[in-house]
């Protein structure tokens, strides 16, 4: 078993891009991530909102969870430290490693999450509690819904440490964006550029839709803008 305890804690800086994010949306960050060639940060469409599902962005707070059908000694023991060190303005990034036959995260998770400032959680593989999750508001995107315990299934063997979700890279203070189009992956050395760019062409949008609502055609409206 691996664990570590060098979890990105926000700072100011970060809490300031997460703020600059709000007006923006993942289709955005997409593109703005195309055009500076990073092209493979969309996760998987296998990951999808399956709770509170409303746009959220964070900074990753990583958890890697495996196969395990041994019954543990200590059951949860790597999980319940996990989490009980999740940073404010976190997004709980947890890859169960290809495991699917168990929740791997619940209410109760939720429910100690929240009181620590997380604002979301990806989860690539099982999330139970769906009900009781929606109820408490955290907004939850996971690839798939298992009604049974962890317990001899899966087990968290380590957090804060880079790891593979929803089929792309995430290293421990990414920026995560989720909405109902989708879940992205912001790398942290290029989120200041990609929030401008992002925010540009945004405005770009907003022109363009004025143009089409105003009775222009779409050829002439990509022509102005250069937006589709």
């Amino acid at each position: 078993m691996s664990v570590t305890t060098n979890a990105h804690d926000p700072g100011s800086s970060d809490l300031d891009l997460l703020a600059s994010l709000a007006e923006l949306t993942v289709p955005l960050l997409a593109d703005a991530l195309d055009s500076l060639g990073y092209r493979h940060q969309v996760m998987s469409p296998r990951i999808r909102p399956v709770a509170a599902t409303k746009k959220v962005f964070g900074i990753a707070f990583t958890i890697q969870a495996i196969a395990c059908p041994a019954l543990p000694e200590k059951p949860y023991e790597t999980e319940l430290e996990a989490t009980d060190r999740i940073p404010a303005g976190a997004i709980v990034v947890l890859s169960a490693g290809g495991a699917m036959d168990a929740g791997v995260w619940g209410e109760l998770l939720t429910t100690r999450a929240l009181a620590r400032g997380a604002l979301g959680a990806v989860i690539d593989g099982g999330v139970r509690d769906l009900a009781g999750i929606d109820e408490l508001g955290l907004p939850t995107f996971a690839s798939t819904i298992h009604p049974a315990d962890s317990y001899g299934r899966i087990e968290v063997v380590s957090y804060g440490e880079p790891l593979i979700c929803g089929d792309v890279p995430v290293d421990p203070g990414d920026i995560i964006g989720a909405d109902i189009d989708g879940t992205i992956v912001v790398p942290r050395a290029i989120a200041p550029e990609t929030i401008s760019v992002a925010s540009a062409k945004r405005k770009k949008e907003h022109s363009a839709q004025q143009m089409l609502n105003d009775g222009a055609s779409v050829e002439e409206t990509y022509a102005r803008h250069g937006v589709l």
